[in-house]
């Protein structure tokens, strides 16, 4: 049974989470501490948290691989699941 529900813009949330993540503040010494396989999931898009964001994040895991998702924003569409799923598994193979 497929379950889905629709969203709409929540002009309060949106501001919440912006702020949500500027409190939080540069996090590249806690990434550094990674050491397991790893895929960074980035959408090209993404108007909250920009690729480069991303980026900087795979730089400082190491050995990790970035996938930036083309038309991806900072949501999880339906017609990219399935390309989300593999790479999942992929990094689940990895670390096997």
């Amino acid at each position: 049974l497929k379950v889905s529900f629709a969203r709409r813009i929540y002009p309060r949330g949106v501001k919440q989470q912006f702020m949500a993540v500027l409190a939080t503040g540069d996090f590249t010494s806690q990434l550094k501490k990674i050491h397991c396989p790893t895929t960074i999931i980035h959408g090209a898009v993404d108007p909250l948290l920009r690729p480069a964001g991303g980026r900087a994040s795979a730089r400082a895991i190491s050995g990790a691989k970035l996938e930036i998702i083309a038309g991806m924003g900072h949501d999880l569409p339906p017609a990219v699941l399935p390309r989300i799923a593999d790479l999942v598994a992929g990094t689940a193979r990895r670390a096997a």
